[in-house]
């Protein structure tokens, strides 16, 4: 039986409400340390994502800073201001979901054909459970993907 997505992930994906605003994305992404967050509907199911990296203005990319910090700078905290208020929906970008049931050499698929390194775990309903990455899905035993890129049907283990 194949190693499933959900046996590999992370539970409890940093989520914020679509209504959110982007002081709410800033926070989270603060208070959790985390790089991308997933945005949900009242339900809970994944709409997409915002990400730090999509907008550097609103954080410090200061390497000797262990998580991300509001920028400081005048300039910066000018942008922040006026975008606060930005509900996240207009941010958002689409997120890379996989169902938890799914086998682990799909989810290395999807993020493969992505291009990202996380994808998030969702149920049946689409709803947010967690989120998995290149790194847990390749630490599952006997993963075996065919390299599309090759063309040639190859295995790489």
């Amino acid at each position: 039986m194949a190693v499933t997505v959900a046996s590999r992930m992370t539970a409890g994906a940093v989520t914020v409400d679509e209504q959110a605003d982007l002081q709410e994305f800033v926070d989270a992404v603060e208070r959790h340390r985390v790089r991308t967050v997933a945005v949900v509907d009242e339900s809970g199911r994944l709409l997409g994502a915002v990400d730090r990296d999509d907008h550097p203005d609103l954080f410090d990319g200061s390497a000797a800073h262990r998580g991300p910090r509001v920028a400081g700078t005048p300039r910066q905290r000018r942008r922040r201001e006026r975008r606060t208020h930005a509900p996240v929906r207009e941010l958002m970008r689409d997120a890379v979901a996989v169902p938890g049931t799914s086998p682990v050499a799909e989810a290395l698929r999807v993020l493969a054909t992505s291009g990202t390194e996380l994808a998030f775990v969702v149920d049946d309903r689409g709803v947010v459970r967690g989120t998995v990455s290149t790194r847990q899905c390749r630490s599952a035993p006997a993963v075996r993907i065919v390299s599309e890129e090759a063309g040639h049907g190859q295995v790489r283990v």
